[in-house]
């Protein structure tokens, strides 16, 4: 069995960067995935972890084998993930309860508060919002993060299945599937009343523990199994789906989530998930 570090940035990785990287790894061979991405055969597997080079840049270092690239599923996160923003949290700045439910959704995702009750208390102050309001949020204000596109399609061509696993809103994660041409899609259902917010969701909530019944519903649906499944997220909601899968990945995540996770993506687009996984750029699908 071959060890990897594969080291990845969200800037360009120059030869002296490869050079110093080599040698703090004490690597012996090196391959160039790309130009944010580089793969090293290392003795074993240590702890994720990020460094800054001297020049300023600053590196992932995640460390992997030969095993954990069997995968043929991803599920992801959507809102802090996929997106730049937390959906709630921009559809509160536009009725002027911004910094009131953006201190909520803070506690929820990375100080531990629970989800349920983060949920309940933000839609709370959100309630009579009309949709039209929401439709605004969804075309101004909501942005797809760099590189999840090229994630989700080069997946699918090289791996298998996508799913959006989300405890934000269907209302938002039902647009981002179809730009995402992602394979499934779970949320939450908000509940209107003459176009407008009740305040409610609509049947069961996605908290972490459906999360990760959903993740391996998917696994089996498919005739896959839950070992050969990657999951990625920000928040303490995403925790559960992270440490059951095969490949659990934090991106951009809070302490704890980080802590869970065996691999940390820090620094780096999330597309750089596609070199853990052992692919060039120029296998990347755009």
């Amino acid at each position: 069995m071959v060890n990897f570090c594969v080291a990845t940035s969200s800037e360009e990785m120059a030869p002296p960067d490869l050079a110093f990287l080599k040698g703090f790894l004490k690597a012996e061979k090196e391959v160039v995935l790309g130009s944010f991405g580089v793969q090293f055969e290392v003795e074993k597997k240590l702890i994720a972890t990020d460094i800054e080079l001297p020049n300023g840049k600053q590196i992932d270092l995640n460390f992997l084998s030969d095993n954990d690239r069997s995968v043929n599923l991803l599920v992801s996160d959507m809102d802090g993930t996929l997106l730049e923003e937390e959906c709630i949290d921009e559809i509160a700045e536009l009725v002027g309860k911004g910094p009131e439910v953006k201190k909520i959704t803070a506690l929820a995702m990375k100080e531990g508060l629970n989800f349920e009750e983060a949920l309940v208390r933000r839609l709370a102050l959100i309630k009579g919002t009309e949709i039209e309001v929401l439709e605004k949020c969804m075309a101004k204000r909501i942005n797809i993060r760099y590189g999840a596109k090229v994630l989700f399609k080069t997946f699918k061509k090289h791996f298998g299945d996508t799913a959006i696993l989300s405890g934000g809103f269907t209302f938002f994660s039902d647009r981002i599937q179809r730009q995402l041409k992602a394979d499934f899609s779970f949320a939450n259902v908000l509940e209107f009343k003459n176009n407008r917010l009740t305040g409610k969701i609509l049947g069961s909530i996605v908290n972490s523990e459906r999360k990760t019944e959903l993740m391996k519903q998917l696994c089996a649906r498919q005739g896959k199994n839950i070992s050969n499944a990657v999951a990625v997220g920000d928040g303490n909601n995403d925790i559960a789906m992270i440490t059951e899968s095969h490949m659990g990945i934090s991106f951009r995540g809070g302490d704890q989530v980080n802590l869970s996770a065996k691999h940390v993506l820090k620094n780096s687009n999330i597309s750089a998930i596609l070199h853990l996984l052992g692919l060039r750029e120029d296998q990347f699908v755009y």
